[in-house]
Parts: structure tokens; sequence; C-alpha cells
């Protein structure tokens, strides 16, 4: 009775001086509902507009697939300032801010209406309305997929080409996917996720690289793909799928992108094309090189890679074919002609090298 009695006295001395809404009043003191026919003091009768934004949420996550979602607002601070205020002149301690319960109750009505799961952390979707402009945006949880690629074509480059307007950050030129074009690698791979997932943006994470002029055979090169804002996250995805110039394998959606570097090994193979005609005592030499063969690279920052194996054949006085099983992350044509790579073919040879192109066979990820 005591409580009761204290927060009639309360209401009364607050409606003496301020007129707030029932939502307000029943935050601050009360469950009742109070009436008031002016416009209240702390929100500005935002929890009014509650109904009518919600509406308009309901139908701009229409075309999203997702199972559960989170909210989150944005008011003028001068809100948020009334409501310390009030607070703190009527001694008012242990409710919950406004900010909190507009937010609460903008849930409850989207629950109701969107009938999916309400969750406050790594949810498919975020709803952020922004009460100072009355507008809303909505953002869907990026997916991360695996795969691996093989490209048949020796004039298709593995990088792509960048929006000239925007530089890759999207724009209405490129139609917000920040690609110039689609013909490379990385374009060919982002149009099909794009297509995919009705996504906004694709972004690709390469494991090694290669030249325009170079195969990638075998397994493939692994990549890991961040699709952005994805409208279509349910879509099923085939392991195998062929594109213009690549084909690609292993797909499958993961949980996260991997952090860090990570270790891999390849199997290439190069033609290199020598000034003077090749020795056929130093390829012999060559041939009964200690394994593995350190290589290396000095720059910025040195470091050492290896050569497990490698073999020489000959193909003309001045042409030479080499298979190699490698770390990842050799410059292959730094490694053939004479550079800051230590060794380097031109000097494992003694005749200066030129690489005419070189191949992936396989390339193997290290757990």
């Amino acid at each position: 009775m005591k409580n009761i009695k204290t927060n009639q006295k309360l209401v009364k001395e607050i409606s003496k001086k301020y007129s707030l809404c029932s939502f307000c009043f029943s935050r601050l003191v009360s469950k009742k509902s109070i009436k008031s026919t002016q416009k209240c003091f702390i929100c500005k009768n935002i929890f009014q507009q509650l109904a009518n934004i919600s509406t308009r949420i309901v139908e701009g996550v229409s075309s999203y697939e997702f199972s559960n979602f989170e909210t989150g607002i944005i008011v003028k601070p001068s809100v948020i300032d009334r409501d310390d205020y009030l607070k703190s002149e009527f001694q008012i301690k242990g409710v919950n801010s406004i900010k909190a319960s507009v937010n609460r109750e903008l849930s409850k009505k989207l629950t109701r209406k969107i009938k999916s799961e309400l969750r406050h952390k790594n949810s498919d979707l975020i709803i952020t309305v922004n009460f100072k402009d009355d507008s809303y945006e909505v953002y869907s949880k990026p997916l991360f997929i695996y795969g691996r690629y093989i490209k048949k074509s020796r004039i298709l480059t593995q990088k792509r080409y960048n929006c000239t307007n925007c530089f890759g950050k999207g724009c209405h030129s490129c139609n917000f996917h920040g690609l110039q074009n689609f013909n490379s690698v990385d374009g060919n791979i982002t149009k099909f996720l794009i297509d995919k997932f009705d996504c906004q943006q694709v972004k690709i994470n390469w494991i090694g690289g290669e030249e325009k002029s170079s195969l990638v055979l075998g397994n493939g090169r692994p990549f890991f793909a961040k699709i952005i804002n994805p409208k279509k996250r349910k879509r099923i995805l085939r392991t195998k799928m062929k594109l213009d110039g690549i084909q690609l394998l292993e797909l499958r959606k993961i949980k996260a992108q991997p952090k860090g570097q990570i270790s891999f090994k390849s199997r290439i193979e190069i033609t290199i094309k020598t000034h003077d005609h090749i020795k056929d005592r130093i390829l012999t030499g060559l041939e009964k090189l200690d394994m593995p063969l350190q290589i290396q690279i000095n720059g910025k920052k040195n470091t050492l890679k290896k050569i497990y194996k490698i073999k020489f054949k000959k193909m003309a006085p001045k042409l030479l074919k080499v298979n190699m099983y490698a770390d990842g992350g050799i410059p292959i044509k730094s490694l053939v002609q004479r550079s800051n790579l230590i060794p380097n073919f031109t000097s494992l040879l003694q005749n200066e090298c030129e690489c005419v192109q070189f191949d992936f066979k396989k390339i193997d990820v290290l757990s």
C-alpha cells in the first residue's frame, strides 16, 4: 500500500509540472495508463510513431530471408537529456531508459508482425530506426563462402577491375557492387554470388595468386568470399559450378573466414627461356640438389621459403621446363630471373633466364 501511495503522489507531482505520454508515465512510476492530449515532455510522442514505422519496416524486410532479427534505435540527444533531467528531479531510480524502452516496444511490435525470433546477438537481420528523421536501415548479416576455382584461360586476370568512379566502394555508376566489369576471375565469382544471394557486394580473399596468362588446374585455387548484405541467405549452393572461363569446386557456406595468414604449398610448372644454350652437366648437377632447397627473399622483410621437389626437363637448346613443389608466396618470375631471391634459376643455371609462363597444377592448404 505504501508503494502505491508513493507512486500516486509522484504521479500528481510530475503531472503538475510536465505532460507525459502513457508510455513514459508507466515506465517511470506506474503500470496504469494515464491519458494526455498534450505532446510528451520526454519523448515528444515517439511511442505513438511505432505503429506506423513498424508497418513500413515489415514492408521493407519482406524481400529478405531471415530466421531472427534484432533492433536498434537512434534518438535525439535532447530526448535522453529530458529523460535524465526528470528522473534526477524526482529522484526516480531503477527504471529503464527512454532509449531502451522505445527499442523494446519496437521489438515487440515487429516480433508480432514479422513472426520471427528476436535475438540480441549474431542475428540474421539488424534493423536500425532513426527517430531524428523518421527513417530506418536494414542490414543483413554477411554470409561466408569457401570454394576453389579452376582456370583454363590464358586471357582472364585473377583480380577485379574496380569501378573508376568509386574505386570499389560502390556507387550508382556500378550499381553499388564496386566493379567496373565482370571480366576477371573475381568478377565472374562476384556476379555469380550477387545473382545467387541477391547481395550488395562480394569481397574475395585468395589463397595465392597467378598471372593473367597462368592456368590453374588440378584441385584449383582456394578462395573465401564474404557476401555483404544478402537478401537470399537460405539459397542452396551446389558444390560445382561452371562459369565463363572458370569452374568452381567445393563450394560451401562456412561460419566465418579464418583469421590470419593461411599457409599453402603449390605444384607449379614453369617454362623458361635462356640467353645461352643450356649445359647438360649443369642440369645433371641441379638434379642432385639437397631438398628442401631454401629460398631467401630479401626485401623490406626478409623471409625464407622452401622448394621441396624440383625436376628440370630440357625442351630445346634454350628452352627448359621446370616442375616443382614449393611453399606458397614465392614470386615465380623473380625466382627465374636475376633478382633479390637467393638462389634464383639464373644463378643456378649460370645462364640468364626469362620466365615464359607458369601454371599451377595443384594447391594444398596446410591445416
